[in-house]
């Protein structure tokens, strides 16, 4: 049996041999790829196997506008990203980061978060990253977060799948911290009945781009064009803010330290 280590080099080589036949075959209006971050409330499935969440309202919203079809598929994040960069699918939207600026085409912004550092109210701790050396941070594991996350190695770094699972673990005790983005943090508490004064804040990160990206290797320019014109006349009419900030669905089961064990 291949091991995972070996197996991957595999995987990458199927997706460029798929990537080229999409490229010499694809034309303007057939139907482009999404892989989508399967992180709540970006992407998720429901119990009825739909899809719903911000990314896939996005998605949806662009083939509406421009008669092209997406078929989004659910990915986790770092699968999404590798698919991405190895032309398994056209296009993705993810959190702008200098390495993908270079391997991937940007598009353009269809959002813009602010990821913040939350902890409980009643704490007085500072929460800058250097003032919690030695403390537990949660995030999203996969999620570019900036660069001062990236190269820290003060902080203890607790991945986890959702950002409920990080409100669970700061209400225990067991973390300090969760680092997120304000649209993660803000939907899972108004999802779950909670507050926004349940915990308190401090900007890590000002205005970090939700990006649209397009494979460099399975590109499909006109459909980028086209996504593009679709997205600045979405932010005009005020489309955009509406999916990313609108009210929050609440018929999604978080994912709890119980139920991801």
């Amino acid at each position: 049996m291949l091991s995972r280590t070996s197996r991957f080099p595999v995987f990458i080589a199927k997706c460029l041999f798929v990537a080229s036949i999409l490229v010499s075959s694809a034309s303007a209006d057939d139907a482009v790829t999404f892989s989508i971050p399967d992180v709540w409330p970006w992407a998720y499935e429901d119990g009825d196997g739909e899809l719903h969440g911000s990314l896939i309202d996005v998605a949806r919203r662009l083939s509406d506008k421009t008669g092209i079809p997406v078929v989004p598929r659910l990915r986790p994040l770092r699968r999404a990203i590798v698919e991405l960069q190895a032309g398994a699918v056209n296009f993705s939207i993810l959190f702008q980061n200098p390495k993908l600026d270079i391997e991937a085409v940007n598009v353009s912004s269809v959002t813009q978060v602010n990821i913040l550092l939350a902890a409980k109210a009643e704490s007085d701790y500072p929460l800058t990253l250097d003032e919690l050396k030695g403390k537990r941070v949660a995030y999203i594991r996969g999620t570019y977060l900036g660069e001062a996350f990236e190269r820290n190695e003060e902080v203890e770094k607790v991945p986890v799948g959702a950002i409920s699972q990080a409100v669970e673990l700061l209400s225990l005790g067991r973390i300090s911290a969760i680092l997120a983005s304000d649209h993660n943090i803000y939907r899972t508490l108004s999802s779950q009945n909670l507050s926004r004064d349940l915990l308190r804040y401090s900007e890590h990160v000002p205005g970090l781009n939700g990006t649209l990206y397009m494979s460099r290797i399975a590109s499909r320019p006109e459909a980028a064009r086209k996504f593009g014109a679709a997205v600045k006349q979405m932010e005009a009419d005020g489309e955009l803010h509406q999916i990313f900030y609108g009210k929050a669905p609440r018929a999604y089961k978080h994912a709890t330290l119980l139920s991801s064990q």
